[in-house]
């Protein structure tokens, strides 16, 4: 199956079967080293919030947030 296809058949699963690829793509992509970009972006990120740990908010408010912009 092309990921055409796979993209094309996202529409039609389930928000919990959805939820479930998520979660294994999440897994997958957790299991996969950083770049030297993508380690860089992080060192900087993890530098901004020792600086201002008070600019933050939880994951759960982030996510809540995204979810509200795209319509989730």
């Amino acid at each position: 199956m092309s990921t055409t296809e796979i993209l094309a058949q996202l529409p039609a699963l389930t928000p919990a079967d959805r939820e479930k690829i998520r979660s294994q793509l999440d897994a997958i992509d957790s299991a996969a080293p950083l770049s030297p970009e993508e380690k860089r972006l992080v060192d900087h990120r993890v530098a901004a919030y020792r600086q201002n740990p008070g600019a933050a908010v939880s994951w759960a408010v982030a996510d809540e947030e995204i979810r509200k912009q795209i319509g989730l």
